[in-house]
């Protein structure tokens, strides 16, 4: 059944609906008490990049996996935000960060992979460092673009795989490594390539590298799909 969505309260879920993804163990928990800490290098680096994506939806918006809700405060005023989030520490981290922007959410337990919504739900879509992490992302893309209203928009911004070979070689060599100390990141996507595929009417991004303190660059991608 597709849950309906409480604008009226700051969360849609229960301890019953998170123990049923199977999503609650040590590491999640470990994970998210220290993710804002571990990104806390890098964030200025990427501000610029959250104000591309949140800080240009409109209407009613989906943002999968919200974290611990660092794009909150990217959003327009008055947005209409529903958050869907599989892990119950990190909601738990988002519900108080909306509370602090003094903001109405409703988070919703859920993969990107099957989408709790209706077809054509919501006016803009937002992932911002999320893609890397899903189990699949054609399912997920492919979801983003069920959930969109016609002219709605998926606003994106991730790090892919490199356009340079012996880049590309470097980044498959260190991936096994990267997704073991990031609990599930991937170096190696080609998340340009999987949002080209899926099925939107136009599909815009731009690349650039970006510096994470690290003696190499990572590639990036932002910019918008229409459906």
């Amino acid at each position: 059944m597709t849950p309906e969505l409480e604008t009226d309260q700051n969360v849609f879920m229960t301890q019953h609906d998170y123990d049923s993804l199977g999503y609650n163990g040590l590491s999640k928990r470990f994970f998210a008490a220290w993710y804002d800490l571990l990104n806390a290098g890098v964030e200025n680096r990427v501000i610029p990049y959250r104000r591309l994506t949140a800080g240009l939806a409109n209407g009613r918006v989906l943002e999968i996996g919200g974290g611990t809700g660092a794009n909150l405060e990217f959003y327009p005023p008055g947005s209409d935000l529903t958050f869907v989030e599989p892990n119950p520490h990190m909601a738990v981290r988002l519900q108080r960060n909306a509370e602090k922007h003094g903001l109405s959410v409703v988070v919703v337990p859920g993969f990107g992979e099957n989408l709790p919504f209706e077809d054509a739900t919501f006016d803009t879509a937002v992932t911002t460092l999320v893609l890397c992490m899903v189990s699949d992302v054609q399912k997920v893309v492919s979801e983003v673009r069920r959930v969109l209203k016609p002219g709605g928009r998926f606003l994106f911004y991730e790090h892919v795989v490199s356009a340079h070979k012996r880049i590309r070689t470097w980044q498959g060599l260190l991936n096994p490594i990267w997704k073991f100390a990031t609990t599930g990141c991937n170096l190696n996507r080609d998340l340009s390539g999987e949002i080209e595929r899926a099925g939107f009417s136009s599909v815009e991004f731009r690349r650039f590298s970006l510096s994470v303190g690290l003696p190499v660059t990572i590639p990036n991608i932002v910019g918008f799909a229409t459906v």
